[in-house]
């Protein structure tokens, strides 16, 4: 009979019954050695689950992701033995998802838990606290970050790698120096004491260009820092404005070239206050995460700019006064800012104290326009600064800033 031919009825449904009880009879097999072998490896089974509670969990997303296909196959049959032949299935599952998984639940060099948050040996690397949880996704988000606002410079990726524990480390140091009025074990954040948090701070580039916060100003201070900045030349003041509102907590727009860490991972407590980490963010938001160079590995590009860099800066250093130097007594900064006077530069600085004119109203909003048609037309009638309007001016200078560092230094 040729073997396509299966109209001849004769011996195909003694064939067909053949196979039937040859499935049966592998089935019952099957079911067979599941007993068994649950039975002689219950308690190895049992160890093996609770060790991997966690996978087990996360196990149970990923069924619910995929639910149509798992009510599917996971259907109860009248099989007396199905309860326990399924979950034999679902302990064998759960041993080779684990095992896919062990390699792959990392980050940065780092364990990452099932929730996407980084493990206790990030956080003990970090100089976090034990429990403190950060997203791996603001990692990811600090790496965009920094390559975005690389980008231009070279044709790939300007940064190979970056050490995030270390970077965040540093600043978690500063976001403890600028929350220092609360104790370090607090974990709970009301609106009010929001409202207690500084407005600003000034830092300073150390030998390794590592940023270093060395003053930290309230509302009234911080306006007195940026007045004092824009009224002089030469004074290197790294002003950056904090922002710990409700607002500043939630999820902001995307800015172009802006550190955005997505705040969904950082929610509310349950009595509504905010977490430290949601705090932290915040920090990291108005102040963003600028890795030293000690704390990433350049690609090959990045690294021929960066020596051509520093040859440029040997051969044109900067005359920029920090108010480090000033604190410190490295500069003479009276002598400096009335050398500037006397050839000129701070004429409209001048200017703009004889007359009382606010520097708010100069350096913000429309009122440049304003006052450089003012200052112009004064200078067209002969207005000039005079030796005892340029003393005033870096006495008074001089008096503010003085005030200023002693009530701010951190």
């Amino acid at each position: 009979m040729s073997i396509f031919s299966i109209n001849d009825n004769s011996n195909y449904g003694s064939i067909l019954s053949q196979a039937k009880a040859n499935k049966e009879s592998k089935e019952n097999s099957k079911i067979n050695f599941a007993n068994t072998f649950l039975k002689q490896n219950a308690t190895k089974l049992n160890d093996i689950e609770n060790k991997n509670s966690q996978t087990l969990i996360r196990s149970e997303v990923l069924n619910s992701t995929n639910n149509n296909i798992n009510k599917n196959y996971y259907t109860k049959t009248n099989s007396p033995n199905y309860d326990i032949s399924s979950e034999f299935k679902n302990s064998i599952y759960t041993l080779k998802f684990k095992q896919a998984d062990i390699s792959s639940n990392t980050a940065y060099s780092y364990s990452v838990d099932k929730d996407g948050y980084m493990g206790e040996d990030f956080n003990e690397a970090a100089g976090l606290p034990k429990d403190f949880k950060i997203h791996k996704s603001t990692l990811d988000e600090i790496e965009r970050f920094n390559q975005h606002n690389m980008a231009d410079e070279t044709s790939g990726n300007y940064y190979n790698s970056f050490d995030m524990a270390s970077i965040v480390k540093s600043y978690y140091n500063s976001f403890n120096q600028v929350t220092s009025a609360f104790p370090n074990d607090k974990t709970s954040f009301s609106e009010a004491d929001l409202e207690q948090l500084p407005k600003g701070l000034n830092y300073i580039n150390n030998g390794d260009n590592e940023q270093i916060v060395k003053n930290i100003f309230n509302a009234e201070q911080f306006h007195e820092a940026q007045a004092i900045k824009y009224s002089t030349m030469g004074l290197d003041m790294n002003l950056a404005k904090l922002d710990f509102s409700p607002q500043s907590m939630e999820q902001g727009p995307s800015l172009e070239g802006g550190f955005n860490p997505d705040m969904s991972f950082y929610p509310k407590n349950e009595d509504g206050s905010y977490s430290k980490e949601a705090l932290f963010m915040s920090f990291l938001k108005s102040y963003p995460p600028i890795p030293s160079p000690n704390q990433v590995v350049l690609s090959p590009e990045a690294k021929v700019l960066e020596a051509q860099r520093k040859l440029e800066m040997k051969a044109n250093p900067s005359f920029d006064v920090s108010l480090d130097d000033i604190m410190t007594g490295k500069v003479d900064f009276a002598s400096l800012l009335k050398g500037y006077a006397q050839d000129g530069w701070l004429d409209g600085s001048i200017y703009a104290m004889e007359k009382g004119i606010k520097w708010q109203n100069i350096y913000i909003g429309n009122g440049g326009a304003w006052f450089d048609n003012q200052f112009n037309q004064a200078k067209a009638n002969g207005w000039k600064a005079s030796s005892e309007s340029i003393d005033s001016f870096v006495g008074s200078i001089m008096d503010r800033l003085n005030n200023l560092i002693g009530q701010t230094r951190v």
